[in-house]
């Protein structure tokens, strides 16, 4: 959904709301798509070295490389993480490209041609100037995250940019 935002107020609330909520869920998928893989892969691992996975510690050698495994596994929640967030980046781009498209009456078909409403919308309240800018605050946000940037920041600064004339 697109909130039109006053441009006289300092932030739009809706918009870094929406903006912590895309971050939230990415983060929340992340984490629940993995922790049944981490666990297993954590059996597996003490089961391989022979340790006790009841027991309360572990020796030295089996707690570096259990430490270890789950450095790999916080690795792999984050960058599945961000890869949601980059999917829903580019799915918003494609919005914008297809507002463009409308805006110059190309002869192409629309990537959205199911949301024509949202993509009318965005083209009726922005200029095509707008919607190149806006295209590339959405590309900035994308580059951003892949520089290591927290998604969050990232997507509220994007967010900012995005805001439509009331």
């Amino acid at each position: 959904e697109i909130s039109v935002c006053d441009w006289s107020s300092d932030v739009c609330s809706s918009d870094l709301n929406a903006a912590a909520v895309i971050a939230s869920i990415a983060d929340e998928e992340g984490t629940s798509s993995s922790a049944e893989r981490d666990a297993a892969e954590r059996a597996r691992l003490l089961e391989t070295l022979g340790a006790d996975p009841s027991a309360r510690t572990q020796p030295p050698h089996i707690r570096s490389q259990v430490n270890q495994l789950e450095k790999e596994q916080k690795a792999r929640a984050t960058r599945f993480a961000r890869d949601m967030v980059d999917r829903a980046l580019i799915d918003l781009l494609s919005v914008y490209r297809d507002a463009l498209v409308l805006s110059a009456r190309a002869p192409v078909e629309l990537v959205n041609a199911d949301h024509t409403g949202v993509v009318e919308q965005v083209r009726s309240s922005l200029s095509p100037e707008q919607i190149l800018g806006a295209m590339d605050a959405i590309g900035t946000a994308r580059e951003r995250i892949a520089a290591n940037v927290q998604p969050l920041l990232a997507l509220e600064a994007m967010a900012i940019s995005l805001r439509l004339p009331a």
